[in-house]
């Protein structure tokens, strides 16, 4: 498993084989029922928008997960005409994973958690795995952290446990068992 942050990927390049830049990861976007990745939101380059019928320079394409190298670049193990078939123009219909980024947290028990601080996900199946949260300071007491002057963290909140993702991302677990699920710092 490689687990990467969302925050790590946004603004990295797409390169083919062939050393074209196909452009600018803008997002992420997933499947809401499965958290699979269905596809990178793309700022096209000019010349590869042309070369793939993609519309005109800065448009916004989507690219589908695959085998790829994620280093400084996304880097596709094919060549850019190879790769047309992965390729397709964005499509606003399907959820972006920035949406969910700063949403509140509320528990099946009717409590603010805290907020999405960082999105995990899994690069080699392409799947979201977890969240950061940022801890709400009502909430401290009721996982039994003490307040302090900075906020706190909790790491591993597993989107199996999540109900839904709406004005809030609604959890399936009370603050109770949130206890025993989470790992703070």
């Amino acid at each position: 498993m490689a687990l990467k942050t969302l925050d790590s990927v946004i603004g990295l390049h797409v390169i083919s084989q062939d050393a074209f830049d196909v452009g600018e990861i803008e997002d992420l976007r997933y499947d809401p029922v499965t958290w699979d990745i269905v596809g990178f939101k793309v700022k096209s380059n000019k010349i590869v928008a042309s070369m793939l019928n993609a519309g005109s320079g800065k448009s916004m394409i989507m690219i589908k997960p695959d085998h790829y190298i994620v280093n400084d670049v996304i880097l596709f193990q094919d060549a850019i005409e190879e790769a047309r078939s992965r390729i397709s123009a964005d499509n606003n219909n399907i959820p972006s994973l920035s949406y969910i980024s700063g949403r509140k947290i509320v528990t099946s028990d009717n409590i603010l958690l805290g907020s999405v601080d960082e999105i995990q996900f899994d690069s080699d199946r392409w799947s979201v795995v977890s969240f950061k949260v940022k801890l709400d300071k009502a909430a401290c007491p009721l996982l039994g952290l003490k307040k302090g002057l900075f906020s706190k963290m909790a790491y591993g909140l597993l989107v199996r446990n999540i109900v839904s993702v709406s004005e809030n991302v609604n959890l399936r677990l009370t603050m109770e068992e949130l206890k025993d699920e989470l790992v703070f710092d």
